[in-house]
């Protein structure tokens, strides 16, 4: 007798993404409500992934050469190279050939570029702000010290499992004063995060 996937039958079966571990439920449902869920601007939707996370990383990264991307998204330098190709071709990036050495070419993002993605971040902000405003100090204060175990414990696992989590540059300098270490972009981090959603919004 034919089982149920051989009929088209779905089963009762729990799917296999489902976790026991109880923040995984709470973890998707913050990183949908504040991260994942924004509407698009349609020039930024168009664009397929690869070609946003790099525009992205061109963003936070500004005069970075080649090879610091092909470091940064881990493909090949000849990969973003066609990816560079393709968002100046879009009027997004502009190269920029090093004074210092002709060989190096660094990317920037032109105005027009610059515009959709401060506007795209600043949707991002206010989105983190009104949920910072509805907090009261004893719940701001309760939410920072888990995170920063939850994110400690996270990257002593990643370390472990020889996958250790990259830091990132930040152009203000500012301290993290729980760790002593110096603060990371926060835009970078959800650029690698892109890289392993799923484009357009949850299914409800």
């Amino acid at each position: 007798m034919p089982s149920n996937e051989d009929r088209g039958q779905t089963t009762s079966a729990e799917p296999p993404y489902e976790s026991d571990v109880p923040m995984m439920h709470a973890l998707f449902r913050v990183m949908r409500a504040v991260m994942f869920d924004e509407a698009p601007l349609p020039e930024l939707d168009a664009l397929p992934l690869a070609q946003l996370r790099l525009l992205w990383s061109v963003f936070f990264m500004a005069d970075a050469t080649m090879k610091d991307f092909s470091v940064r998204l881990g493909v090949s330098q000849s990969t973003v190279t066609q990816l560079a190709d393709r968002l100046v071709k879009r009027g997004l990036v502009v190269r920029q050939d090093d004074a210092s050495d002709r060989r190096v070419v660094r990317l920037q993002v032109s105005p027009s570029g610059r515009k959709l993605l401060q506007e795209a971040n600043s949707r991002q902000q206010q989105t983190v702000a009104s949920v910072w405003n509805l907090m009261s100090e004893e719940e701001r204060s309760a939410t920072m010290y888990a995170l920063g175990i939850l994110g400690e414990r996270a990257e002593s696992v990643r370390s472990a499992q020889g996958r250790p989590v990259p830091l990132h540059h930040n152009p203000s300098g500012s301290r993290n004063t729980h760790s002593g270490e110096a603060k990371e972009s926060v835009g970078q981090p959800v650029v690698d995060l892109m890289g392993r959603r799923v484009r357009g919004r949850a299914a409800s």
